[in-house]
């Protein structure tokens, strides 16, 4: 097991110990497989970036916590024009 996998491992089950549910129940939500949350929860591999997207965009108030932002030293966000 990696680093990155181990580290995501803890914060992936503490997520789904805070929302009380299942890997099973994170697949349907999040839309990723059986497979692929099974290893995650057990530190096997850890998200490619696609996948920790779709985390973050159905779990938001996570996203600090999965990126190891320090909210409080975080400047306010600004979203460029395109």
């Amino acid at each position: 097991m990696d680093d990155f996998a181990k580290k995501f491992q803890k914060k992936f089950n503490g997520i789904l110990k805070a929302e009380g549910i299942k890997p099973a129940q994170m697949s349907k939500i999040v839309g990723l497989s059986s497979a692929i949350t099974f290893d995650y929860g057990h530190g096997r591999s850890g998200p490619s970036a696609k996948n920790l997207l779709k985390i973050i965009q159905k779990f938001p108030k996570y996203t600090g916590y999965l990126l190891d932002l320090d909210l409080n030293k975080l400047p306010q966000q600004i979203t460029p024009k395109d």
